[in-house]
């Protein structure tokens, strides 16, 4: 009696039992990729006494170019005696070619020829235990796998974009307020623009006749500089020649003080030939008289000198005599024409000296 109980996974493996004498259990890949090598355990238990001429496995690859053999393993070459429990465990490694066939498989075919009923009995069976692909379940649970996380990425990626793009239409939103009140500010600063550029235009002007004006400033600058030099110079001339004045002054002074005295002195002197003239007046008057009576007397002398004109001494002597009252009364006229001048012809006082320039 044969009992086949396969069992598929990632790794899967197949047991049979055969008339409870045998157990073959064969562990492999339900499938493989291209140039890729995968391990094949094999197991066979011995469930009684058996004798076993031969036993085998054979692993191939088949596509539609033909069939390969990958392993052909002789478990058992010559009859032997196996007794209950025994174990033959026999692990392979086996790689696929590296060459691009349409469905291609692998199978492994056991072969076992043992007593069975004191007679020997063949046992063949075959697996198809690995279908062989360019990408396996694996790699594409790999990709799947990898592929959802980019899914759930992209989901999160999507979450944060619409995030931002609700922050974006607000942000938007908040722009198109910002230009809108940017192109109002815009506006609003290009006739702010024009204004000030007219402003320019009016100061520009302004400049141009401030700067003529500066310019006939700067030449008037000059000039007066030019002129506070030459007035610098004049000061400075006039300055020397006040101190010159002044020097002229004070002596003049001096001059005038030592003038005043002599003045006093000279009026102190008038006082007195006033005084004088008024007793020369008086002598003067008893001149006069004197006068008129010498005329008297000359009158009778020349009457005399005319009675007596031979007397030459006498005439002589009464001719002095003339002249001599003559020479008093001209010299007593001198000094009061001489006094009365000096009353009117006195000396004024001198002006102050004039305040120094500053």
């Amino acid at each position: 009696m044969l009992v086949l109980l396969p069992l598929v996974a990632a790794d899967g493996f197949s047991s049979l039992v055969d008339d409870a004498r045998l157990k073959v259990v064969l562990s492999y890949p339900v499938e493989a990729r291209l140039g890729d090598c995968f391990t094949l355990v094999l197991q066979v238990t011995f469930l009684g006494d058996v004798d076993v001429e031969r036993m085998w496995l054979k692993v191939s690859y088949t596509s539609e170019a033909g069939t390969t053999t990958l392993l052909n393993d002789n478990l058992v070459s010559t009859p032997t005696f196996y007794s209950t429990g025994i174990n033959i465990i026999k692990t392979y490694s086996l790689c696929i070619p590296n060459v691009q066939r349409r469905d291609p498989l692998v199978t492994a075919t056991f072969f076992a020829n043992y007593t069975r009923e004191t007679t020997y009995q063949p046992l063949t069976h075959t697996w198809h235990i690995a279908a062989v692909r360019q990408r396996t379940y694996q790699d594409l649970l790999n990709d799947l796998n990898r592929a959802q996380e980019q899914i759930n990425q992209l989901r999160t990626t999507i979450q944060i974009l619409e995030t931002e793009i609700n922050t974006l239409r607000t942000r938007l939103e908040e722009a198109l307020n910002t230009a809108a009140m940017l192109t109002a500010r815009l506006n609003s600063s290009r006739e702010e623009i024009k204004r000030l550029e007219q402003r320019i235009q009016t100061m520009s002007e302004e400049y141009r006749q401030l700067n003529d004006r500066y310019v006939s400033t700067v030449g008037e600058l000059k000039a007066l500089q030019a002129s506070y030099e030459m007035l610098s110079r004049e000061n400075e001339a006039l300055s020397t020649s006040y101190q010159q004045l002044l020097h002229d002054y004070r002596n003049l002074t001096k001059e005038y003080s030592m003038l005043q005295a002599t003045f006093n002195q000279l009026h102190e002197l008038y006082e007195g030939l006033v005084t004088r003239h008024e007793s020369a007046k008086q002598q003067i008057g008893y001149l006069q008289s004197q006068l008129d009576e010498n005329r008297r007397e000359l009158g009778d002398l020349r009457l005399r000198y005319s009675l007596l004109s031979d007397e030459n001494l006498l005439h002589r002597n009464i001719a002095y005599a003339e002249a001599f009252i003559i020479l008093a009364v001209v010299v007593a006229a001198v000094s009061y024409g001489l006094s009365r001048r000096r009353i009117w012809r006195s000396p004024p006082a001198l002006p102050p000296p004039p305040p120094p320039n500053t």
